[in-house]
């Protein structure tokens, strides 16, 4: 769990984080797949009703590709900027970019927040390249690393009439 004491915010200004650890070891539990290596580094600055939150969270996410399910690591590269709000203010509503901490909080917990842009973050659809050709539908060959002899060209049969009409008459 990514935890900041609100006492210690309080003395220091603006302050300098870093953590580094795995998804596990850092309590990520909404993560639904391995982060062995996880480097969070981000700035506290004072704002007018808390604290401006800004930095970045790198790693690699062990991951399938969706095309040919070959297991590969993703290059994570988050940006974090979010602003942390120590008061009861109404001035802010819940489409705002931020975290609301009631004042009477001893420490912010991080940990749902970079969960969450992890998350919002990754691609809804993973390749592990940019070209990857992904398997056979037929046979099931993966067509990056060979070819295989199916039919390329299969028509559904209820559209095969269709190869008859004859549109330049």
């Amino acid at each position: 769990m990514i935890k900041i004491p609100i006492q210690q915010l309080q003395h220091d200004g603006d302050m300098e984080f870093h953590f580094v650890g795995s998804a596990d070891d850092l309590g990520f539990t909404k993560i639904d797949f391995p982060v062995p290596n996880m480097d969070i580094q981000f700035r506290l600055i004072d704002a007018d009703h808390g604290y401006f939150l800004t930095g970045t969270l790198t790693g690699l996410a062990q991951t399938e590709c969706h095309r040919c399910l070959m297991q590969f690591d993703y290059d994570l590269d988050v940006q974090l900027d979010v602003l942390i709000v120590l008061d009861e203010s109404d001035e802010f509503t819940p489409e705002d970019d931020i975290i609301k901490v009631p004042p009477d909080v001893q420490e912010i917990d991080l940990t749902d927040f970079l969960q969450d842009a992890i998350i919002l973050d990754f691609p809804v659809k993973i390749l592990c390249r940019e070209n990857c050709q992904g398997l056979c539908a037929q046979c099931g060959t993966n067509l990056n690393q060979s070819s295989c002899d199916c039919e390329k060209e299969t028509v559904d049969p209820r559209w095969e009439k269709l190869k008859e009409l004859n549109f330049e008459e």
